[in-house]
Order: structure tokens, then sequence, then C-alpha cells
């Protein structure tokens, strides 16, 4: 099987590339990457040593994906949700738009398949934020019960009709409009997995985007953190190894599993507050004193998954510690690397 990943070099596409070149050693796994994000050029030795082939490349440049595949994994898009704040709107428009469509235009030529990386963030801010939850010690609980929430989680059934998602969220939501136009108008196979909060080896963090290595690494190297609104804020994490596994299971499984989307995380058993995080992290690594300033616009109280709907083909397996401890455990292995890019 030949299987390309777009944005190859980053934290999911190049786990999910060295994972399935380990798993499957006759397979020929290729990465296209434009190498924009920072610390994605470390990535390419440890691609080169697995066996995956790299390609320097842009997915908004649609010669870049003339490419021979029989599986497209797009894990290319600008990932944060303060993206476009910097007025590098077009940037993310143009690379998780139209990058998406070279991508798809190129899946139908090869006559392949593809898997879609989207995010939880389709959903708006609003119909989250305005649910009823009860104030605990460390964190908010979800009692609302209506469409789309069981046992605490959302499923694909939530409401996605309102005004705010972030830049981001809105360039995700439509790309599913899109795959799923191509799905019905030109035959395309696709799987939609809508994800929540990644995290694990690999990731080099950001405050507004890979939050669990940035608190490890604020911790390790001393910098300054600031819990933004009270810190109750809850999201459930999955560990990126669980992600690979899924990915795996997808891509044996496409015609069961096919033209079909799903809500992708760790669970409700894997939900951490920010609080809890920043307590795991004083108990784990050392005591830092954290400052607290004023909730920001784009923040929202509270995301957990439901995956009931993949739960007879995958669940997650690492916990929120585990994940939390191989982080501290990655870091403190390539410190001298890591604290000269953080």
């Amino acid at each position: 099987m030949r299987i390309l990943i777009t944005g190859g070099a980053g934290f999911v596409g190049g786990n999910i590339a060295v994972f399935l070149k380990q798993k499957y050693p006759d397979y020929k796994i290729m990465v296209l990457d434009n190498l924009s994000r920072r610390g994605s050029e470390l990535n390419l030795e440890r691609l080169k040593r697995s066996g995956v082939k790299f390609i320097y490349g842009d997915v908004r440049n649609q010669n870049d994906m003339d490419i021979e595949f029989d599986l497209l994994i797009e894990a290319s898009a600008e990932p944060s949700v303060l993206a476009g704040l910097d007025g590098k709107r077009r940037y993310l428009i143009d690379t998780n738009l139209n990058g998406l469509i070279n991508s798809l235009e190129v899946t139908l030529k090869n006559k392949g398949k593809i898997i879609f990386l989207s995010t939880s963030r389709i959903y708006p801010m609003e119909n989250i934020n305005s649910l009823e939850y009860l104030e605990m010690d460390t964190r908010y609980k979800l009692v609302s019960q209506k469409k789309g929430i069981f046992k605490e989680g959302f499923n694909e059934d939530f409401d996605i009709m309102g005004k705010s998602r972030t830049l981001y969220g809105a360039t995700k939501l439509s790309a599913e409009f899109i795959i799923n136009e191509y799905v019905k108008m030109f035959g395309l196979e696709a799987i939609i997995n809508r994800c929540g909060v990644i995290a694990g080896k690999w990731q080099f963090g950001r405050g507004d985007q890979g939050v669990l290595p940035f608190w490890v690494m604020s911790y390790i190297f001393d910098r300054n953190l600031a819990i933004f609104g009270n810190g109750k804020q809850v999201r459930d994490v999955l560990n990126i190894d669980d992600l690979c596994r899924l990915i795996d299971i997808e891509i044996h499984n496409f015609e069961i599993l096919k033209n079909e989307t799903y809500n992708i995380g760790g669970g409700i058993k894997n939900s951490i507050s920010i609080l809890e995080l920043d307590n795991l992290c004083k108990g784990l690594i050392k005591d830092k004193k954290v400052e607290f300033k004023s909730m920001r616009d784009m923040d929202i109280k509270y995301y957990v998954t439901d995956n009931s709907k993949i739960l007879k083909y995958w669940k997650p397996e690492k916990s929120v510690k585990t994940t939390v401890l191989e982080i501290i455990e990655w870091v403190e292995e390539n410190q001298k690397i890591l604290e000269r890019i953080f």
C-alpha cells in the first residue's frame, strides 16, 4: 500500500507515519510538508531513520500534490484556535481549504481514499458555553442533557449551527461540507475524524495548541505560565499513540467505516481541567507559581468526546497521567534541543 500523509512532518502526521512504517515495513509511507511550523524540521531525521520518504511541498500548490498513492491522510491544517489573529488569515484559509481541495482532487485522480483529520472546534462556542454546568472544586461538570450529549460527552449529533466557532473551526467545518459533497457527487471514499485535544511525544506545544507539552515544558524550563479564567475548563485528552491505532484500524477496515464522521477523543475518563493539569505537573515535576488572567474570548468551558459511534472498533487506552509522564520523559531526553526552541 502507498500512503501519503500531508503535514507529515508535524506532530500528528509524523507520529502516524512512523507508527505505520514500523508496523507495516512493506508499505510505502510518504509525507509531504512545507516545514512552516516550528519544530517540524526536527522530525526529519526521525522520519528518515524509520524509512519514511519525505517530500518537501505545500498542499496549497497543486503541482506539489502530483504524487501517486492509494490512501491520503490529510493532516496538513494550521491547527491553532487563535490562527488568523496575527493577520495571517489568508495562509490559514488557503491551507485549510484550498489545500484540502488539492488533496481531494489528487485523491480522485489516483482513485484513492482519504482520511481527514477534523476538529471538535467545528461546534459553536456559544452552543457549548450556554449549557448548564456545575462548578466543582477543580473543574466544571456538565449537567445538561440534550441531543448530541451522552454521559457528559459530545457526539456527532450535537448542534453545529451557530455564529462563531473560531476561524480555524470554520475552515474545518467548511472542509467537512466539501468532503461530503465530493463523496456524494464524485464517488470519493472518505472518513472524517473530529478530534479533540491530542497530546504526546514529539509535540512542540504552544499555549494555543498543544497545551499538555506546553505546560510540562513551562515547568521543566521554568517559564512563566498563566491560567485564563478560573482554570476549571475541562478537555479530554487523546494520546497520540491511541490516534495512531485508530488510523490503522480505519485503513484496514475502510469499507466498513467509510463515508462517515466520527467524534474521536479520550472521553470522560481521560478528561482534565487546567487546574488539575497544573496540580499534576506540580506533583510530577516541581512546585511553581502560576498567574491567573481574564478568560479569553475564544475559550470554552468544557469539551469531552463521546466515542460511542466508533467504540465497536476502537477505544482509547492511555490515561491523561500516562500521557503527561510520556511527555515529561520525552522532554527530559531532548532537553537541550527543546529548551532552545521553546
